[in-house]
């Protein structure tokens, strides 16, 4: 692949990503649905090239770019971040929630995705390990984990994720609101005695001049250095520390071959971030930048998967796939509404909408079904994902180590879920049952 040839790509991926965002602003299903231009973007180039109508060439190079831009992504995970455990006693049943459904999700798809392959014979191996990376961090972490499978001879599995998280950003919408309105005719809101409508504007595009943020601080002059063109440098160097690193590793621990180098990134920043804090040169950094620079990879990394999408493997096996997202979303939808019912803390029915939009769909999802009953931004919600990320950011870790396990060891891959599940449980029962009964935790405030 040549310069010219990514300078090519470019400008098709940006025709394609324009034509999906005209494509939004004027289908309002797709606005209400919260299916970004990306992958609308994505399915027009799928139609329009050659496994389709064959009105353009989607370039074989498009297949390539999702190993490439998860490094980048990987690595702005941790850049910028301070981990932080104030308040967490406070928000400890959201926390658990999201590390039990982690580990639930993991074990009920890997299990039921063995059960389905033996009757859909053919089906690419540990593809039911995707659900989890599909649900818990969408398109971005499934293409990583279906990305680690392909390499280890899985083909097909980015395709199975694609469908797996696009359904899932649907199911939270949907079902989601279900839930919502419910959950508001049952009285178990906090804020609202009805769903609230949202303006026209918050399902569309373009923001209203007087709703704008900023997308980040100039932190440098630019006669020194472009701010940009430093956080780009940033990542090149955490990318570049973690790959010397694992070159030297494995020298003496030559098993450390079939680690996917999209992790080299995540672990030089974890190595330099804590350097740059400790002596105090982080205020050369944005952290919004890093989202930023995220954000594009991502929205490449989604249409350009999507494009080339292989079509046969999604006909070939398009029931069993329904089938797992049927009870993959059905166990986290249920499993949120008694979890939360049960603990009663302060609050419990946002926490619970949250947990199921970020846990079928994204974090966007949850947000927006939250929106519905706290049109104020009044409920603990943000803080809960907040105190949430800081303590479970690490999950990331796992996005491409796991799906390369369990080629190693399907049952090692399974009890690993299970741990999660486990843990999580144990602890939400001493904390929120054990807890109550013996003067622990009061369940209506969570302290």
């Amino acid at each position: 692949m040549t310069l010219a040839n990514v300078y090519s790509d470019l400008i098709i991926f940006g025709l394609f990503l324009a034509a999906g965002f005209v494509i939004r602003e004027f289908v309002k299903p797709l606005q209400r649905f919260f299916i970004p231009s990306c992958i609308i973007g994505g399915a027009l180039a799928l139609i329009m090239g050659q496994q389709v109508l064959g009105f353009v060439e989607i370039p074989a190079t498009f297949g390539e770019y999702a190993s490439i831009l998860m490094r980048i992504i990987m690595a702005t995970v941790v850049l910028g971040v301070v981990v932080t455990i104030n308040r967490v006693k406070s928000y400890l049943d959201y926390t658990f929630a999201n590390v039990f459904l982690y580990g639930a999700q993991m074990v009920v798809g890997i299990l039921l995705a063995e059960l389905l392959a033996s009757i859909w014979t053919g089906m690419p191996y540990g593809w039911g390990i995707l659900g989890v990376f599909a649900y818990f961090g969408s398109h971005g972490n499934v293409a990583a984990a279906g990305t680690v499978l392909e390499d280890l001879g899985s083909h097909g599995t980015i395709a199975i994720g694609m469908v797996l998280a696009t359904a899932g950003v649907i199911v939270s919408m949907t079902a989601g609101m279900v839930v919502v309105n419910y959950g508001v005719r049952k009285g178990w809101a906090t804020f609202v005695k009805e769903p609230q409508k949202q303006p026209e504007w918050f399902y569309k595009g373009p923001m209203p001049v007087e709703k704008r943020e900023s997308i980040g601080e100039v932190t440098t002059t630019s006669i020194s250095i472009n701010p940009l063109a430093l956080h780009l440098a940033l990542i090149a160097v955490a990318y570049a520390l973690g790959d010397g690193i694992f070159r030297v590793l494995v020298i003496w621990a030559p098993v450390l071959k079939v680690m996917n180098p999209m992790l080299y990134g995540m672990i030089g920043g974890l190595i330099i971030w804590p350097i740059i804090t400790r002596f105090k040169k982080d205020s050369y950094f944005d952290r919004k930048i890093f989202n930023q620079i995220c954000g594009f990879a991502l929205d490449m990394l989604i249409l350009t998967a999507i494009a080339t999408l292989p079509l046969d493997i999604i006909s070939k096996y398009g029931i069993p796939i329904i089938i797992y997202i049927v009870i993959m979303s059905v166990l986290t939808i249920f499993f949120c509404i008694w979890f939360f019912r049960k603990t009663q803390t302060e609050q419990w029915f946002e926490k619970c909408v949250m947990v199921i939009g970020t846990c079928t769909g994204s974090t966007p999802n949850g947000f927006a079904l939250v929106r519905a009953i706290d049109p104020k931004s009044e409920s603990v919600v943000p803080d809960c994902h907040g105190v949430y990320n800081a303590l479970f950011w690490w999950n990331n870790l796992l996005t491409p180590i796991l799906p390369a396990f369990i080629f190693v060891s399907f049952w090692g891959t399974v009890g690993i879920g299970m741990a999660f599940v486990l843990t999580a449980a144990v602890l939400a029962y001493l904390v929120f049952i054990r807890g109550k009964n013996n003067g622990g935790p009061n369940l209506k405030t969570g302290l």
